[in-house]
């Protein structure tokens, strides 16, 4: 008993957990009881023991179905939790009102969850009500609910995650390994060519020597990682940084290019990238920048696209063609749904910010009911909004659907589904 109590933490007048138990979110006393076991017991940095203790945390809050912060951001708040903590240890020999009163305060939040939530938890549609319940009944009284028992979709799908990191981790560290023994065997002949240089070539004529090397190096074939093809490839492939840089110092190495002389590394790749993609952009600008022909048809099309919140946007893609093979993107303008009102007003936008509106003569589109409303569409709204008639340049695959519609309906009946009788006949 005199053990225990000596290992007792002050304030807390408990020991050091060796782990995190009960179907509940943890609270704040389970955190740094588990922080101070990884801290003081088993000897692992400040840093390390943050980072053990978050992994041991984080999991409860995916059982639970909860969206939760940034392991960085979740390492932050229990670096506060520890600091308020060793403040208050550092005055508890001051003999002061404001001390203990701090103390009582701190001591009656440790019962409280050691929230990681996401600051959208709640207003997310991807999370359960029931989740959301819980989240709520967990911050107002932790002891009023628990975890049932553990959601076997939601613990598949965190193992999945799990081991997706896990191979992601591998991957890089695959490739970082690559990347270090590519550079090894470029730097290795260029040394030994170095030193096994024969004193007959060092009292040749330095003339002669430059200009074969000159001539060496001119027909050579080369590579930069500033190429604006190669950087539009990654990009295109959808390569990360470090497999740039992987296929860049590997290709750079059949070519016969030194890698040890080069500045090859994923900073410099990731630097060349940004710039690639500004360069690229400043060329669409340029474009648009061009003589525009006096007569124009105006194209747009919709499609669904990952935005940089993870979830998914509507972008319209802009397009101007005119005589001799003339095209001007205007732009991809995201819109809020996909509604003939709003893909008629972004639409227009980028149109009035080009300065053509009475160069239009016609548009074309996909015959979708938002494009094509006799009353709501964005084609009639267009029009409306320039004040004359457009030739409407209707997309001939889609044209063509409607057509075969009614040729089969007439022919063989109309079918309420997908499932056509006669072709199943024939598959079967």
């Amino acid at each position: 008993m005199a053990t225990r109590a000596a290992s007792n933490l002050w304030l807390i007048d408990k020991a050091p957990i060796d782990e995190i138990t009960r179907a509940r979110l943890p609270s704040k006393e389970q955190v740094l009881l588990r922080y101070y076991h990884h801290h003081l017991e088993m000897g692992k940095t400040a840093s390390g023991s943050r980072k053990a203790v978050v992994e041991e945390v984080l999991p409860f809050w995916s059982r639970a179905g909860i969206p939760t912060t940034t392991v960085i951001h979740a390492g932050t708040k229990l670096s506060k939790l520890v600091k308020a903590y060793n403040d208050l240890k550092k005055n508890k020999n001051k003999d002061r009102p404001k001390h203990r009163m701090g103390e009582e305060i701190f001591k009656g939040d440790l019962q409280e969850i050691f929230d990681l939530a996401h600051s959208s938890s709640l207003q997310r549609a991807d999370v359960k009500d029931e989740d959301k319940e819980f989240l709520r009944s967990q911050r107002e009284d932790r002891g009023e609910s628990s975890m049932a028992g553990i959601d076997l979709v939601t613990a598949k799908k965190v193992e999945k995650q799990v081991e997706r990191g896990t191979r992601l981790k591998r991957l890089r560290e695959r490739e970082d390994s690559d990347i270090a023994r590519l550079t090894e065997r470029a730097e290795i002949p260029s040394q030994s060519s170095s030193s096994s240089s024969s004193p007959v070539s060092t009292t040749s004529s330095p003339a002669r020597g430059s200009r074969n090397q000159r001539k060496k190096l001119k027909q050579s074939p080369s590579i930069s990682v500033k190429d604006l093809n190669l950087i539009s490839t990654w990009d295109r492939e959808k390569l990360s940084v470090r497999q740039a840089t992987s296929t860049f110092a590997a290709t750079a190495q059949v070519l016969g290019m030194d890698i040890g002389s080069m500045a090859v590394s994923k900073s410099t790749v990731h630097r060349a990238r940004i710039a690639g993609r500004e360069q690229a952009a400043e060329k669409i600008v340029e474009l648009r920048n061009q003589e525009i022909p006096e007569r124009l048809v105006l194209h747009w099309d919709g499609k669904l696209l990952p935005s940089l919140s993870g979830d998914t946007e509507d972008r319209i893609a802009i397009l101007l063609t005119g005589e001799d093979d003339a095209e001007f993107l205007l732009g991809v303008p995201a819109s809020s749904d996909s509604t003939g009102r709003n893909v008629a007003a972004v639409v227009l936008k980028e149109v009035d910010e080009a300065g053509v509106r009475d160069k239009i003569i016609a548009f074309c589109f996909d015959t979708t009911a938002s494009n094509t409303g006799m009353l709501q569409g964005a084609c009639i709204r267009i029009e409306q909004e320039l004040g004359r008639s457009l030739l409407w340049l209707a997309c001939r695959h889609h044209v063509y659907e409607v057509i075969l519609k009614d040729v089969f309906e007439a022919n063989l009946g109309s079918s309420s589904g997908p499932d056509i009788g006669i072709f199943k006949r024939l598959r079967d």
